[in-house]
């Protein structure tokens, strides 16, 4: 298993705080297969509640999700034998979610219809929108050693849990960030309260284990 680091990003183009200010995190490293989705998934589904943000668990693992969904389809393009990355970072309140793959093309977040919202039962296409709409602020930046990106996003829950993890998860880090990498502009979020509600639902009930 290859070490990795990282290099904060720019006032603007970073997650709140220094990334080694996060007191609980955890990385696992997958092969690029479709058999890493559910893993990510149930590995944050049970992290999160461990560290007592039992109010963030569900939309952390929908996007967990179509995260490592998105890493895993853009390498099955790719002759690498590469895995992809995940790693879970929480204080009292949030939680960081960063997926590395080693293809450096930018994400491409998928047009919505007419209606504005994903169709709930395409493929894929919807990961980045619902990133945008489910989280406080997301964006994405280039790496070397190895060389690739990484997608994060953050998310808040407004009425945490007493009780904190115990910060014993195993301590990974990221790839370096490539210097003057200039990240896309993250899709605009739509951030009605019902709207979101229904989207989250409506993929949680189509989720497959």
């Amino acid at each position: 298993m290859s070490t990795w680091s990282l290099t904060a990003l720019p006032a603007g183009e970073t997650p709140r705080g220094r990334a080694d200010a996060w007191p609980l995190r955890s990385s696992l490293e997958f092969g690029a297969v479709p058999a890493a989705v559910p893993c990510a998934r149930l590995h944050a589904r049970h992290l999160v509640r461990e560290w007592g943000l039992a109010g963030l668990a569900a939309t952390t693992e929908l996007l967990v999700s179509e995260l490592e969904t998105n890493a895993v389809k853009t390498m099955a393009d790719h002759d690498s034998q590469a895995p992809v990355r995940l790693r879970l970072s929480g204080d009292d309140a949030r939680i960081l979610i960063e997926v590395w793959d080693a293809d450096p093309r930018s994400p491409a977040p998928e047009d919505p219809g007419a209606d504005g919202l994903p169709d709930l039962e395409a493929e894929g296409g919807r990961g980045l929108f619902l990133v945008a709409a489910l989280s406080a602020r997301w964006n994405w930046r280039l790496t070397r050693q190895p060389a690739g990106k990484v997608v994060w996003c953050e998310l808040e829950d407004d009425q945490p849990e007493t009780t904190a993890g115990n910060g014993s998860a195993v301590h990974l880090l990221l790839p370096q960030r490539v210097p003057g990498a200039a990240p896309i502009r993250p899709a605009a979020a739509r951030h009605d309260p019902d709207v979101l509600r229904r989207i989250r639902d409506g993929l949680l009930d189509l989720r497959a284990y």
